[in-house]
């Protein structure tokens, strides 16, 4: 080969090479998207497979009854993500309408699916499952999880990309509000191995009153890590502000503005991601004083 033709296919294969970092960074960019269904909505991109057929693996008597929706009464053996003290029993009559899900970028094969089965006896949160699928050769659940801990559980609205290629980083918000009070916990997971791993739970709260306001905001983001995932930075943001109320019953804080963070790694000897922060740790035990 002569001497020109070797410094062009140099030059080429160096711009292929840049082009194919530029790609993988992008992808691993890729927001896994949210979206609420209906059961009698088709999977997309597998005609003749609804939701329904995929709840009915984790509900395995599920019928359709009710308007729009189905009922059933027996479920596939579960644990709770926070660990068997935490776990919940669902209803005795199980009435599902409509489910969340999640795709997963680089994967057509799996989704992960949030239903929420209704009140827990003896629990404030419903009994919320988180499930993942694998839609072909034929449909089958990998998993399931419960994930509910207070009385109105979702995926977050937070844009978050990928821990690693076809691994999205999932966060599962559990709430409720009262006049005066508003409480958030945020699960933050991820799968390996098709199962479900628990990074964190970062607790948030909120207040009211006449003199102050006090709000907590969470965010997420990643940054580079140890191999084969990112690292996680979980930030909370706290302010409190007066309303400048006159309120003689009521002595208010001082207005400020403080942030709590913490970064999560992953520990290959402990195969699971810690943290060297105790920060979030002490405002959750903070926040606990002030219910």
């Amino acid at each position: 080969m002569k001497r020109g033709h070797c410094l062009f296919a140099s030059r080429n294969r160096a711009v292929m090479k840049a082009f194919a970092f530029c790609l993988g960074a992008l992808f691993w960019l890729c927001v896994a998207p949210v979206a609420a269904a209906d059961l009698g909505d088709t999977v997309p991109g597998h005609p003749g497979l609804t939701y329904f057929d995929l709840m009915r693996l984790v509900v395995t008597d599920l019928a359709p009854g009710g308007k729009d929706g189905a009922v059933g009464h027996q479920v596939m053996p579960f644990e709770h993500i926070d660990g068997k003290e935490a776990k919940g029993d669902p209803p005795e009559t199980i009435a599902l309408q409509y489910i969340e899900t999640m795709a997963i970028p680089g994967d057509e094969s799996r989704i992960v699916i949030l239903a929420d089965l209704g009140p827990s006896e003896g629990q404030v949160a419903d009994a919320a499952l988180l499930a993942l699928f694998v839609l072909s050769p034929a449909p089958r659940l990998l998993d399931v999880v419960e994930v509910g801990t207070d009385r109105f559980t979702s995926f977050s609205d937070a844009k978050v990309g990928l821990l690693a290629p076809r691994t999205p980083l999932i966060l599962i918000t559990s709430t409720h509000s009262n006049s005066e009070q508003t409480y958030l916990s945020t699960k933050v997971m991820f799968v390996r191995r098709d199962r479900f791993q628990l990074i964190d739970a970062i607790f948030t709260f909120g207040e009211r009153s006449c003199a102050y306001d006090r709000t907590q905001e969470p965010s997420f983001t990643m940054f580079a890590g140890p191999r084969p995932y990112s690292a996680v930075h979980v930030s909370v943001l706290e302010r409190v502000t007066l309303t400048g109320e006159a309120c003689d019953d009521q002595k208010a804080p001082r207005p400020s503005v403080a942030t709590y963070q913490a970064n999560y790694r992953w520990d290959a000897r402990r195969q699971r991601f810690t943290t060297r922060s105790g920060e979030l740790d002490r405002l959750a035990a903070e926040d606990a004083k002030r219910f």
